[in-house]
């Protein structure tokens, strides 16, 4: 392997994989949303919360054990992931609600844009304040 990729691989490891994670809860997201949404007939916001329910479990179990490899306390970082993904699924679901009426294209792809911009505030608030890593230079620079 290229020195050069390996160091750039070194370095942002932690982001990479949760880049990794959160495309994979991502997919898991949105794919139960599009199905609860179409199953109810476009209630967007309870779509968004079962959808979210499910995603954000499996988030939160590779975050803390794959990405992030926390020792703080089960409890205690899952509360604070949980209040976390509450706060970003209610700024999600309005967000994408009061779009779709405004807008009125297929809210799952007003949801997409919505999420990338949720994504990057999250991977702060998780590393520095859930799942206490500091800063390690783990977020790419400009």
């Amino acid at each position: 392997m290229n020195i050069g990729v390996k160091k750039v691989l070194e370095k942002y490891n932690m982001f990479i994989k949760y880049i990794l994670v959160a495309g994979i809860s991502f997919l898991i997201d949105i794919t139960l949303f599009n199905i609860f949404n179409n199953l109810l007939l476009n209630k967007i916001i309870i779509a968004t919360i079962l959808a979210r329910i499910i995603s954000s479990f499996i988030n939160y179990l590779l975050n803390r054990n794959r990405v992030f490899k926390s020792t703080e306390s089960k409890r205690n970082t899952f509360l604070k992931y949980y209040l976390l993904v509450v706060i970003q699924m209610l700024v999600s679901a309005l967000v994408v609600n009061n779009l779709y009426k405004i807008i009125k294209i297929n809210a799952t792809i007003i949801k997409i844009p919505v999420e990338f911009t949720l994504f990057v505030c999250n991977y702060l608030i998780q590393k520095i304040l859930i799942f206490k890593r500091g800063n390690k230079n783990e977020i790419p620079s400009k």
